[in-house]
């Protein structure tokens, strides 16, 4: 793969003959068309590839999340969503072949330095999801009472997510969220993570466990 840096031709994207063209982050890439494969699959290549399709499944939703919680990691050379896969992959898929699934309670959305919620709790009564947090701020820690606050409920029998219509804040210390109706009935998973108002820091993100949604 050749980097196109400057020249008559300039940057371009698309097919070329055997080339195609593409940009990422005002970068210009030509790669040369990939060949057709003419041996099969490994098991290992298997393998992987169906854990790798799981995994991916379950993320993609929550790429407006992911490129918050990773946008830091590796940001020269990879995107969010690929480091969230790497760094996922061992952790939180389980199962065997062909019958892998996620582990929830291991899954993280976010990685990074930031000073998290403390002890963090989310209940939920009469269609309301009540998400706690600890308000203390850290001076070495270069927390602030305006940092952001992402939730995510995922509710795997209808396979969606949701979250807060908009980002509480540090100092608010607690959300009500009202839980759409036909979330109701079945088992929710949440997950809670905080960043700074850039988006230039985040925390890792805490499960907050299993919860049934009446």
């Amino acid at each position: 793969m050749g980097t196109i840096r400057r020249g008559a031709n300039g940057g371009f994207s698309g097919k070329a003959g055997s080339v195609i063209g593409s940009s990422w982050k005002s970068i210009d890439y030509i790669k040369g068309l990939p060949k057709k494969r003419t041996k099969p699959m490994t098991q290992e290549q298997l393998v992987q590839q169906a854990r790798f399709a799981v995994l991916t499944r379950f993320l993609m939703p929550l790429t407006p999340m992911v490129r918050v919680g990773y946008g830091q990691i590796q940001s020269h050379r990879a995107t969010p969503m690929n480091v969230a896969v790497q760094q996922n992959m061992d952790r939180a898929v389980t199962g065997t072949y062909p019958d892998f699934s996620v582990d929830y309670a291991a899954v993280r959305i976010s990685e990074g330095r930031l000073l998290g919620g403390g002890t963090v709790s989310a209940t939920v009564d009469a269609g309301v999801l009540t998400v706690n947090w600890s308000t203390d701020v850290n001076d070495l820690m270069d927390s602030n009472a305006d940092d952001l606050v992402y939730i995510v409920l995922f509710q795997p029998e209808i396979d969606e997510f949701m979250s807060t219509p908009t980002r509480p804040t540090r100092a608010d210390g607690e959300v009500d969220i009202a839980i759409p109706e036909h979330f109701l009935g079945g088992q929710g998973h949440v997950w809670i993570f905080f960043s700074d108002r850039k988006a230039k820091r985040v925390s890792r993100s805490s499960y907050l466990g299993e919860l049934d949604l009446q």
